[in-house]
């Protein structure tokens, strides 16, 4: 009975740490805009993280991150359903900080990177609408980011290969 009721304790905690992550710590649950506050949280832990850490180790954080993610959005997606639901906002804050290891950290070029990841998540351009339509589970949510985020860091190394700089 006790090992039982244990069980239950571990399983409803995991719940709430996965649901806090999914989340970012309930920042999803607003109903206007909770991609682009996951965006605004991305760009500010990046900016956090590249002040205090190597990119070595940001790169690390980010792989750790993405790998607890995966985890995190697989058990959330049991206990609400097998659906991309929209207070799950850590794929944004992922896109984010993926588009962060390539710009200057100057604010016009994080505003423009903001922008452009943005632009790109919401539109869903190739192959990120295939990934969409395709994969609801915690794959699928994760990967249209990735892509929109590779997309966005194209278009700033085009402009940094051109002009010299991204802005």
């Amino acid at each position: 009975m006790l090992l039982q009721l244990n069980k239950k304790k571990k399983s409803k905690m995991q719940q709430v740490i996965m649901k806090n992550i999914c989340t970012v710590f309930g920042l999803g649950n607003f109903t206007r805009m909770p991609g682009t506050l996951g965006s605004i949280a991305g760009v500010f832990l990046g900016l956090i993280l590249l002040y205090f850490l190597p990119i070595q180790l940001f790169i690390v954080f980010f792989i750790f991150l993405l790998a607890a993610s995966l985890y995190a959005i697989k058990t959330y997606q049991k206990v609400v359903g097998k659906s991309d639901k929209s207070e799950i906002i850590i794929d944004e804050v992922l896109g984010q900080l993926l588009v962060i290891m390539f710009i200057d950290l100057e604010f016009l070029e994080i505003l423009f990177a903001f922008i452009l990841f943005r632009f790109f998540d919401i539109l869903k351009i190739f192959p990120a609408n295939i990934i969409d339509k395709k994969y609801s589970d915690h794959y699928g949510i994760i990967f249209d980011d990735i892509i929109a985020a590779i997309q966005a860091i194209i278009v700033i190394l085009i402009f940094k290969f051109n002009y010299g700089k991204f802005f």
